[in-house]
């Protein structure tokens, strides 16, 4: 019988914040395993917690960046984010997911990150920067450019397009990073997007505006 939604989420944030992270643990496999997950229900289950985030707020930010390098990182053990790309599990539900991420950055990320943003050494605010980027290493590389169907990546380019209007300069500049590695293939309409941002938006931070100048042109960050 597969793990519960609760028993999931237990498994993937409940950990003291350790160096190395408690998934790299000689323990890890056999742990994991006998939460007998398919695709199809992790896919639901990431969804779910990226639309409750407040399900979340019994753990230190500390421990959900834990969570975070877990779930969405393409070199965790777990491997959850390559749900997102498995043909096995309808498309329709792999693209509510990641429409749910905006709520998540909504909800939990633009309220718990501090300003000026640190994302060099405060392990939350490196994780949330860090989403997009991992993200896009997730989905299979043909010739350098990124697989999966188009749909994921338009839904992508949606939701960091709405975390940019988000007023939190994490959350900001977390968008723009990730926009920054979809230029590689839909260069004209991160254009667009980050255009319509500079155009409607006022106060940006220094950092930003440098950030969203290079997202525009592709240029590395």
């Amino acid at each position: 019988m597969s793990a519960t939604f609760e028993q999931w989420v237990q498994t993937v944030f409940d950990h003291p914040v350790s160096e190395p992270e408690w998934y790299w643990d000689e323990e890890f496999e056999s742990r994991w395993e006998v939460l007998d997950l398919t695709d199809a229900l992790t896919v639901r289950y990431l969804t779910r917690i990226f639309m409750r985030p407040e399900l979340l707020n019994r753990y230190s930010l500390e421990q959900v960046a834990q969570g975070i390098w877990f779930l969405i990182g393409e070199s965790s053990p777990g491997k959850q984010g390559y749900a997102l790309i498995s043909p096995e599990v309808v498309l329709g539900e792999r693209v509510a997911c990641i429409q749910a991420m905006a709520e998540f950055f909504r909800s939990f990320v633009a309220p718990a990150a501090r300003e000026p943003a640190d994302t060099e050494f405060d392990p939350f605010q490196g994780a949330c920067f860090m989403w997009w980027d991992l993200l896009w290493h997730t989905f299979p590389t043909n010739g350098g450019m990124p697989g999966g169907e188009p749909e994921l990546h338009w839904t992508c380019l949606k939701v960091m397009s709405e975390i940019l209007d988000l007023p939190s300069e994490l959350c900001q500049l977390s968008a723009l990073h990730g926009l920054n590695h979809w230029h590689l293939q839909y260069a004209n309409q991160v254009k667009q997007i980050v255009d319509a941002f500079l155009d409607k938006t006022i106060g940006l931070t220094p950092r930003v505006l440098d950030d969203a100048s290079k997202a525009r042109l592709g240029l590395s960050m």
